[in-house]
């Protein structure tokens, strides 16, 4: 079920900026919701989650600044929402790797890595003081 994928889908990401992203999730089992959902940024795949860059948990109830699980999938497809912080991206390096996976915790306690890959393309700023 995971998807290897760069997370920014080849865009690349600019260092300070702000933004929401979305993923659509196909598949969820007849009876089964979405309960909560990760998002982990890494330096290194082998760091431990208190060292991530950062990292965004959701669920379905409204979460300011860190996003929202906007369908759980009780009719096959879930869709998140992860909102990426100014703070989140300005904490990157240009030019360096990172690796990020999305996780989600199905009702029934089943955890499911369903993207897994590259972070994207850091890129530096160029306007500061916007």
């Amino acid at each position: 079920m995971v998807e290897i994928a760069k997370f920014d889908r080849g865009i690349g990401v600019v260092r300070g900026d702000s933004f929401s992203a979305r993923r659509w999730i196909a598949g969820i089992p007849a009876t089964r919701t979405v309960d909560e959902a990760w998002l982990t940024v890494k330096a290194s795949k082998s760091d431990a989650d208190a060292a991530a860059m950062f990292q965004k948990v959701i669920t379905s109830g409204v979460n300011v600044g860190v996003g929202q699980i906007e369908n759980q999938g009780i009719k096959g497809t879930a869709l998140l929402r992860f909102d990426i912080s100014a703070a989140n991206t300005g904490a990157l390096t240009a030019g360096a790797l990172y690796y990020h996976d999305i996780q989600i915790r199905l009702d029934n306690n089943s955890i499911l890595t369903i993207e897994s890959g590259e972070f994207g393309d850091v890129v530096e700023e160029v306007t500061r003081d916007s």
